[in-house]
């Protein structure tokens, strides 16, 4: 994850114009997210690119927003991101459903037959199971939080992340990897 010129340029900006406290502040506040927005777009978006992308977009928009304190503006970073994210999937599924009606060699399609570990689990779940399992147990998020950032009433979180945990437990009972799994090392 590298700092882009264009972000650079927002840093500055900022700093000139006394946005979000200057530069100091933003480059305090983006040392202690970043990473961990950075990881959270990885996890849920699968693809390490795409996420520096959002990263800097989701950066210079919360550098353009109105001055928020630190917590809302974390909150509107992790919204922006993941608004983001979904923007790109749309995009994708269009892309996909055009594929789909055009033939595609075989050997173009990706190899199915990937070993099981955490990761290919967590891909299996929905968008939405995959962040709210992520922003609850990785970011360790509330759930008011959690439900701000992706636009769901709180009430609803406590009900995904429930469904998500145990089609997360199914998967890896169905793959073999349970209780009788553990004993077994």
């Amino acid at each position: 994850m590298v700092e882009s010129a264009t972000l650079r340029y927002w840093i500055t900006s900022a700093m000139h114009t006394g946005e979000q406290g200057g530069q100091a502040e933003f480059e305090a506040f983006y040392a202690r997210t970043a990473r961990h927005l950075h990881g959270y777009l990885c996890r849920l978006g699968r693809d390490s690119a795409i996420a520096d992308e959002i990263l800097q977009e989701s950066y210079v928009r919360m550098i353009n927003a109105p001055n928020l304190d630190d917590q809302a503006r974390k909150s509107y970073l992790y919204r922006t991101a993941t608004n983001l994210l979904r923007d790109v999937w749309r995009r994708r599924k269009l892309e996909k459903e055009y594929w789909l009606r055009e033939p595609v060699p075989k050997a173009v399609l990706p190899n199915l037959n990937l070993s099981l570990d955490v990761a290919a689990v967590f891909e299996k779940l929905s968008p939405v199971d995959r962040a709210v399992l992520w922003l609850a147990y990785v970011e360790q998020m509330s759930r008011r939080e959690t439900a701000a950032i992706l636009g769901l009433k709180e009430k609803s979180i406590k009900v995904i992340a429930f469904r998500a945990r145990n089609k997360a437990k199914e998967l890896f009972e169905k793959e073999g990897w349970g209780a009788a799994h553990e004993t077994d090392r």
